[in-house]
């Protein structure tokens, strides 16, 4: 059976203990980072030994990849300050390839 042992990134976390976050702490984390509205699938390469890890690690917590990353990224994004793209930005038209479903209506 898979113990319910909440993950951590050592190597992001400051090594003060005051800025450390409880386990109460990151799963709020995790649950307000799913729970921000509609989602977006995400492809990037990682380094296979990262991936290794991360496979094992689920395994033995019984978590999946996607709720590994979803925390990791919510306990690095914690306590940053993030500045907003410019409108111009985030409207700019995407690159790649149309979704099949608006092919079929232009061609």
């Amino acid at each position: 059976m898979a113990k319910n042992k909440n993950f951590t990134f050592e190597s992001l976390v400051p090594t003060n203990k005051s800025a450390d976050t409880t386990p109460a702490q990151t799963n709020a984390i995790v649950n307000i980072v799913q729970e921000t509205g509609p989602s977006t699938k995400v492809t990037f390469d990682c380094p296979n030994d990262l991936v290794e890890q991360m496979k094992d690690y689920g395994y033995w917590e019984g978590m999946s990849q996607k709720d590994i990353i979803i925390e990791a990224l919510g306990v690095f994004f914690e306590d940053k300050k993030i500045k907003e793209r410019p409108e111009k930005v985030k409207m700019r038209k995407k690159v790649g390839r149309k979704p099949k479903a608006l092919k079929a209506f232009i061609g």
